[in-house]
């Protein structure tokens, strides 16, 4: 029955202390941020939508001679000679443009504003006056304005990519998808506009749809490193991690990558029991990084699971030897070595390397629970309850201290003490799985104790 219990007890241990070696670490892929380049204003003139007036033809022939000298300031001081009605909507239009393109943005707003008033329709007006709000920060303005010339007929790559943009930063992804697919369709090997697209479908989490265009781009482009690393991202979404490891992979034969994205490849190397490819880079990272401390941990964690302790000494040899370390980062490292030591059942250099971890930090709650559960497989009982209690103050390992005190009354046959302490347990935590199991067990080896002694 003792042999029983001691199971039973050691079972509910395992399922509430969480080993030194436990990892919370995220899998994620670092993206470059996207950016949104304005195009510079194209001052060309053109008569698509509004024709001159017959008396103004002398006029725009002395116009066309300045602009292809590019001289706009001498087009603007000719221009303001004329009050804006003597212009038609053409040349006031020109007008407009050029104070665009000298960066006199009142005046050009002013001026589009009053061709827009004669001719509602204009759709260069809207267009170049959406492009004008969008340089000088009034958003809504510019989408307003180019939203209206895409539903007047404009079949303008540009102003459909600057809606999506638009769309993107106001209202959310989805509606950003549809101007950026119409741009892309108009200039399909326009970087901006594939860029927009996919982050627009990204944003809405239409995965598939963002993994079928990386695909396509990937074909066309497959030294594009930002592809591979988006591709990871997506499929890291998508719970693929296979696939995530051979994108990252494939964007480490095309250049260096962020510390971050090197850190993934190294995780899913090592959750896939790749180590030797895993080892590799993390020397690497070593060697390249200031490598914090969790992602060290990390590292151990994997490493020791897989009993490859002596890649793991190597590895943390390698970082103290670099890294100036604080003391309760010491306190860590020194209880990752200690459990080192303790799997391979080297005593002495456990319990040094457990003091340590104490000494550099009398508040590691999890050298504390470490620490006494080797020693009590030891059988060094009453240190074991002493580091116990120790832990037992500190909120989060204080379950996992009185199982393990629990457990140490069952190994010296001080059962009532253990009976007593397990209803603790099972008032303060009645959610722990088997509790109410094991005082049942329990009680009927105190009865049958008390029989015996009747």
């Amino acid at each position: 029955m003792k042999h029983i219990i001691t199971i039973i007890l050691a079972l509910t241990f395992s399922l509430f202390h969480e080993p030194v070696f436990a990892t919370k670490t995220q899998l994620t892929v670092e993206l470059d941020p996207v950016r949104f380049v304005i195009p510079a204003f194209n001052e060309v003139y053109s008569e698509r939508e509004s024709t001159l007036a017959p008396e103004e033809y002398e006029l725009a022939e002395e116009l066309k001679a300045l602009l292809a000298n590019k001289d706009f300031q001498a087009v603007s001081n000719k221009l303001d000679t004329y009050y804006d009605i003597e212009l038609s909507p053409a040349l006031l239009t020109l007008k407009a443009q050029v104070y665009f393109t000298i960066k006199a943005y009142d005046k050009a707003e002013a001026t589009y504003l009053s061709v827009l008033k004669r001719k509602p329709q204009f759709v260069r007006v809207h267009e170049d006056l959406g492009q004008l709000y969008l340089i000088t920060q009034q958003l809504n303005k510019a989408q307003k304005h180019f939203s209206t010339a895409i539903s007047l007929g404009s079949s303008s790559a540009l102003i459909h990519g600057q809606l999506g943009y638009l769309n993107l930063q106001l209202d959310g992804a989805f509606s950003a998808i549809y101007a950026y697919q119409k741009a892309l369709t108009l200039e399909p090997k326009n970087p901006d506009w594939q860029q927009g697209l996919l982050t627009a479908l990204l944003e809405s989490k239409m995965f598939p749809s963002a993994h079928a265009l990386l695909n396509e781009l990937i074909k066309k482009h497959p030294k594009q490193q930002s592809f591979w690393l988006t591709k990871a991202a997506i499929e890291l979404e998508t719970k693929d991690f296979d696939s995530a490891l051979t994108s990252l992979e494939y964007s480490l034969l095309l250049g260096d990558v962020s510390q971050q994205n090197l850190q993934t490849t190294v995780q899913l190397h090592l959750r896939t029991q790749s180590f030797q490819r895993a080892i590799t880079l993390i020397d690497k990272n070593i060697k390249e990084n200031d490598v914090p401390i969790d992602v060290i941990k990390e590292y151990l964690y994997w490493l020791n699971r897989a009993k490859l302790f002596s890649e793991s000494e190597r590895i943390l040899s390698r970082y103290l030897i670099k890294t100036n370390t604080s003391d309760v980062d010491k306190s860590a490292l020194s209880l990752y070595r200690a459990a080192i030591y303790a799997q391979k059942n080297q005593v002495d250099k456990a319990i040094k390397y457990f003091n340590d971890a104490l000494d550099f930090d009398n508040n590691n709650a999890s050298a504390l629970i470490q620490y006494a559960h080797f020693l009590m497989t030891i059988k060094q009982f009453v240190d074991a309850e002493s580091l116990y209690l120790r832990a037992q103050a500190v909120e989060s390992t204080n379950l996992a201290a009185m199982l393990g005190r629990a457990q140490i009354y069952i190994n010296t046959n001080d059962i009532k003490s253990a009976h007593l302490l397990l209803i603790d347990v099972s008032q303060k935590y009645p959610d722990t799985p088997g509790i109410k199991a094991q005082i049942e067990i329990i009680e009927s080896l105190v009865r049958a104790n008390n029989k015996t002694q009747l």
